[in-house]
């Protein structure tokens, strides 16, 4: 036998029975664990994924109720408008069940498997690893002690084989040489003959190790099959753990198998479905058209109590006519009906300003009769708006305004003279930021006009009729209807 020698045990191939090659059965171990936590990862963050997609879904739905409510959408198509909100509200409760099911079950049971399967040490690792260590190695040691001693043995007669010829080569060359000394051609030669001894006796303890390890290959493979087949079952434990819990995950997933995801559609569609062209418009004519009630004019007897119990608006126009028409607004379908402004009874003394200090001046000639009627009457209750006294003109100036602040002039304050209102309690002060819904403009000249979006400030609280006092950016004030506007939030 003859060939170079190594001088190392450098494994030679990549296989399982070479020394050391267990170690990869034993990083499975870890790997296990790993992937366990990289499981709980992921279906952590899956679960994050489910959350925030029903959140949107909330949001959503719940924006898009609220601009379909204040919208111009009415009837049956509304309804359809609708269900699709509804149908990301319960979507969303249901992916919000999908989002604790992964955590609650799933995760809690992929981290509690983990916890038993594989248990941590004081000094790092897991005992389930040092335990396929420690049993590959105690099946691996004898064999790899016999293998060494070969490996030993290998390396001595290769040794040797090299020693030996390089011997013969001395020896050959010496007989070719002309001048060669025979004592030193003989010394070569028995050089020549103890190696081929050395080479002779080597190989015969080569040989002998190399059968010595041949006896207890098939003990050592069997003791590494054991411990292999040990953690093999280890790992199919796993195995069958992760499918078992990606079965369950699926399950939590698949919202098309649960029957209340498929009733969410049903219903949804069945409201589609019921959407009535012609009932929407029959709805809308009834509601905003032709269809609705009228209080059509009527004719109506002329009573000092009629006459005296005016609204704002009928005060403007001329109190001797027998036939009084009541304020009556036309809406359209995005607009809230207004509110009608009455009157609220008031009980005034008798007042002795001359002609021109009445602060209604429509017709002076109306006002000076009533004024003669009022002196001969001690007291005389008629029915006047508090919204409407707002200004008085003086006998100098017709035309001064004064606002709620300065009623230094008002015959009618707190501080004047005669006043009729004492007992009356005032109005709370009242500043509050408005936003306009819709358009409106003023009928009256105490009326603020604006457009949707405007913002003003409520300066005074809603009266029984639905009208508030206002004031706009510029400063004017005036009044305007409640439902025409919203807090601003």
């Amino acid at each position: 036998m003859s060939g170079s020698c190594d001088d190392s045990m450098e494994v030679s191939s990549d296989s399982f029975w070479e020394i050391g090659n267990y170690k990869r059965a034993v990083k499975r171990v870890d790997d296990g664990n790993r992937l366990c936590s990289d499981l709980m990862n992921c279906l952590h963050e899956r679960a994050r994924i489910e959350k925030a997609y029903a959140q949107q879904l909330t949001e959503w739905g719940k924006r898009w109720r609220q601009l379909i409510e204040k919208g111009p959408q009415y009837g049956s198509l509304e309804r359809a408008w609708v269900a699709l909100c509804t149908e990301a509200e319960k979507v969303s409760e249901l992916h919000m069940e999908v989002k604790a099911a992964l955590m609650a079950e799933d995760y809690e049971k992929l981290k509690n498997w983990q916890r038993d399967s594989y248990h941590k040490q004081m000094i790092g690792g897991f005992k389930e690893t040092k335990e396929a260590e420690d049993g590959f190695r105690k099946a691996q040691k004898p064999w790899a002690k016999r293998l060494k001693e070969v490996e030993t043995m290998k390396k001595t007669y290769h040794s040797a084989c090299k020693e030996e010829k390089l011997a013969t080569s001395r020896e050959t060359n010496s007989k070719l040489e002309s001048n060669n000394n025979p004592e030193a051609q003989k010394k070569l030669q028995e050089k020549v003959e103890k190696c081929q001894q050395e080479v002779q006796k080597t190989k015969e303890r080569y040989e002998k190790s190399l059968e010595e390890l041949n006896k207890v290959t098939p003990q050592y493979m069997e003791n590494m099959e054991q411990v292999f087949e040990q953690w093999q079952q280890f790992e199919d434990k796993r195995i069958c753990f992760f499918k078992e819990l990606f079965l369950e995950v699926k399950q939590h997933l698949d919202l098309s198998s649960n029957h209340r995801f498929q009733t969410i559609y049903h219903t949804l569609e069945d409201t589609i479905s019921a959407t009535d062209a012609e009932e929407d418009l029959k709805l809308f004519r009834f509601s905003h058209g032709p269809g609705m009630p009228m209080n059509w004019p009527q004719f109506e007897e002329w009573s000092i109590d009629l006459n005296r119990t005016l609204s704002r608006r009928e005060t403007r126009k001329k109190p001797s006519e027998g036939v009084t028409l009541t304020g009556i607004s036309q809406t359209g379908s995005d607009q809230p009906v207004q509110p009608t402004k009455t009157s609220s009874s008031l009980t005034v003394p008798t007042i002795t300003a001359p002609v021109g200090s009445n602060p209604f001046e429509e017709d002076e000639e109306e006002e000076e009769e009533e004024m003669a009627e009022k002196q001969q009457t001690t007291v005389n209750h008629i029915s006047v708006n508090k919204e409407e006294i707002k200004t008085v003109s003086s006998s100098n100036d017709k035309s001064a305004d004064w606002s709620d602040e300065d009623a230094s002039g008002n015959p009618f304050s707190a501080n004047g003279n005669g006043n009729p209102f004492e007992d009356e309690p005032s109005s709370p002060v009242v500043s509050v930021p408005v936003r306009a819904l819709y358009d409106y403009e003023g009928q009256e000249q105490d009326e603020l006009s604006f457009k949707a979006g405007d913002e003003l400030i409520k300066i005074g609280e809603e009266d029984d009729q639905g009208w508030c006092k206002g004031r706009l950016k510029d400063g004017t004030t005036g009044l305007y209807p409640a439902n025409y506007v919203e807090d601003i939030q």
